[in-house]
């Protein structure tokens, strides 16, 4: 089985094979304790990992600007994230996430903004940003989301 990882210094993609406890960063060297690393896309083919990890740098290239890895953390900290304008309590949001991939088999962003009825991209993701954080949702395919 393989995966799509980030190198947490230097923020950059790249595969590794999921059962492994390290990996060694192809850009920087750093190693890469894969048991702990989010997996954004899991396969078992090696020409459908090189594929997504293309997609995930080009993901990251579109997404960030073109900072020192050492400025983008500091940034993160400088900029607390603000809070959802919509108010759902936890077990809420749980329970929607559980309908959606039951209904739907997985969700995307667009699906939980029309669920939620929010007016604004912005406000979905960041109610999805809490979802993952407190490990309601997973990314099973790239900017694909089951519940847990």
């Amino acid at each position: 089985m393989f995966g799509v990882i980030i190198c947490p210094k230097c923020h950059r993609a790249r595969g590794a094979r999921v059962p492994s406890k390290t990996a060694i960063c192809v850009h920087c060297g750093h190693s890469i304790d894969v048991t702990r690393a989010r997996v954004y896309f899991r396969t078992e083919s090696e020409e459908e990992l090189k594929g997504a990890v293309q997609r995930m740098t080009e993901r990251l290239a579109s997404n960030i600007e073109d900072y020192p890895a050492e400025r983008k953390r500091r940034l993160k900290v400088a900029q607390p994230k603000k809070a959802p304008k919509v108010k759902v309590s936890e077990e809420e949001l749980r329970v929607l996430a559980r309908r959606l991939t039951q209904d739907q088999g997985d969700f995307d962003l667009m699906d939980l903004r029309d669920a939620l009825q929010l007016s604004s991209e912005e406000d979905a993701q960041k109610v999805l940003e809490t979802m993952r954080s407190h490990g309601m949702i997973f990314e099973h395919r790239l900017d694909r989301f089951k519940a847990l």
